[in-house]
Formats: C-alpha cells, structure tokens, sequence
C-alpha cells in the first residue's frame, strides 16, 4: 500500500531531475553582429516619397554623400537632402543600429535618420528615411557604394 502512495511522487521526483538535467546549447551560441561600417562614397540609386518613385523626376547622378572613417561626412551636388552642409555622424547603437545621427557643421542640433543596410540584388544598400518639415511626407534615399 506504502509503495501506490510514494509512486507517483517517485515518478514525479525522477521526471524532473531528468528535465532540470538538460542544458540549454542554444543559449551558448555566440551571437555576435559586427559593427556597422559605412564608411565610403555612396550614390544614390533610388529616391522616393511617400512611397512613390520621384527619383526619376529629377537628376540624381551627381548627388554623393561620403562618410569617413573618422565619423565625419561631406556631401557632393545639392539635392532636397536633410542636411545641407558637411558635418559628423554617429548611429543610436554601432552594432544594431536604427538611427543614423547626422550633425552638420553650420548647426549644432542632432538630426537622427531611420537607418536600414539591405543587400537588394546581392549589393550593400544604405537607406536613410526622413521627414523635411510636414510630417506626412517621407523620403527614403537609397543609396549604393560606389566602388
């Protein structure tokens, strides 16, 4: 009779020793996510604004933004950008970054951009979205690495 009492409690004491025995290996998988670089000269491949394509309005062959090693930017032709002159720039986080802070040098106020780094069509991408003054209009710029 002793032994249909303390069975289930032996059945139970055992089942959880064998699962509190498990190790979790996923947790020891090192997820490490390299530090963002986008230092280079990028042109700009596609424009849009609210989601349609303006870029084929306007010329957008000679519009440049080069961003140096030593966290400094510097931009080439003028185009309706969100900064106008050259000036520093940090992200939010340098390994999972969702904002690139532009601060130009004629201001000294922080301008964050919402930053992505896609590969389209097996090519790094940068794409920086934002808004110039009303709200309901984005733009996305999205540029290429020019080698």
């Amino acid at each position: 009779m002793n032994i249909k009492i303390f069975a289930p409690f032996i059945l139970m004491l055992l089942s959880f020793m064998v699962l509190s025995s498990c190790k979790d290996e996923i947790a020891k998988i090192a997820t490490e996510e390299s530090v963002k670089d986008i230092s280079g000269n990028w042109k700009v491949v596609e424009l849009t604004r609210n989601g349609e394509d303006v870029g084929k309005r306007m010329d957008l062959t000679n519009f440049k933004i080069n961003f140096n090693a030593d966290g400094t930017y510097t931009l080439a032709d003028q185009l309706p950008f969100i900064v106008a002159a050259p000036g520093k720039y940090v992200f939010n986080d340098p390994q999972f970054p969702f904002s690139l802070i532009l601060t130009p040098d004629d201001e000294k106020k922080d301008i964050p951009l919402k930053f992505q780094f896609p590969v389209k069509a097996g090519k790094r991408q940068l794409s920086l979205t934002f808004s110039l003054g009303c709200s309901s209009n984005t733009y996305q710029f999205n540029f290429e690495r020019v080698n």
